[in-house]
């Protein structure tokens, strides 16, 4: 059942579909793809690990899945060059985020809204970057963003929140789901995976920033501006940047979230 379900969230070792689907599908789909099913998945991992009894070191083992998971996805991503590929590998990892606070189920206060803020942020946080690449189809490589921030200022500055969002960094949501998240580990007496998830956090900034760099180095060409024109649905940049501001408001907000998922 366990590893259904990690299946279905995309971890390790279950994880092997995630960056073909992303890539070959659409960006809609790639985006339902890598964010919905992974909310009912870890939900449904973290029920079943609570009520399991104690015939085995299921926390630990799950704390060993999480730690594969993160690592993996952030060792994979270095390589990635497609946007979307890269955000595949990236789902990976954040998967392995998730698995920290249900490792350490019913033994930390701090796990369940530490598990459903993190949900709440990467939803809205994942959402923004692919939308971005729906916005771009023609983009199908980090280099052919150069200059893409200066060109469409609203879209970058999108791309750029939800990037950064992805590495936890302030003030956005996914910033205090990975601060509670790493507070209920240590809560549970599981230090070395709240470590590890910092390290792991750290060495993600990388891959992020190999997007994020091309966006304002250079003005992009006249001929890809023209291109991206006609081909950029309104949809996909209202949701682009709705969704970048959403993941900023729920970082300042977060204190009034905590509040409602720990009731």
């Amino acid at each position: 059942m366990l590893g259904g379900l990690l299946f279905k969230a995309g971890g390790a070792p279950a994880h092997f579909w995630v960056p073909d689907a992303a890539q070959g599908a659409g960006g809609t789909v790639a985006a339902f793809l890598t964010t919905v099913p992974k909310i009912g998945a870890v939900i449904a991992a973290y029920r079943l690990v609570e009520l399991l009894p104690d015939t085995l070191a299921w926390p630990l083992l799950v704390a060993l899945l999480a730690v594969a998971s993160m690592t993996l996805g952030n060792l994979a991503a270095y390589w990635q060059t497609d946007p979307r590929r890269l955000l595949g590998w990236s789902t990976v990892s954040q998967v392995g985020y998730l698995l920290v606070p249900v490792a350490v189920a019913g033994r930390s206060d701090l796990a369940l809204p530490s598990l459903l803020l993190y949900l709440a942020g990467y939803t809205v946080t994942n959402l923004s970057a692919f939308a971005v690449t729906t916005a771009f189809p023609q983009r199908r490589e980090l280099r052919s963003y150069r200059g893409m921030g200066r060109a469409h200022p609203w879209l970058g500055a999108a791309l750029v929140v939800a990037l950064l969002g992805l590495v936890g960094t302030p003030p956005t949501v996914v910033f205090v789901g990975k601060l509670t998240t790493t507070a209920a580990a240590w809560d549970a007496g599981y230090a070395w995976l709240a470590v590890l998830v910092l390290v792991n956090t750290v060495a993600s900034l990388f891959y992020y920033l190999r997007w994020i760099a091309p966006l304002y180095t250079h003005q992009e060409t006249a001929g890809h501006h023209q291109q991206d024109a006609g081909t950029e649905g309104r949809w996909s940049r209202s949701a682009a940047i709705g969704t970048a501001a959403l993941s900023l408001l729920l970082g300042i907000g977060a204190g009034a979230l905590w509040a409602t998922f720990s009731l």
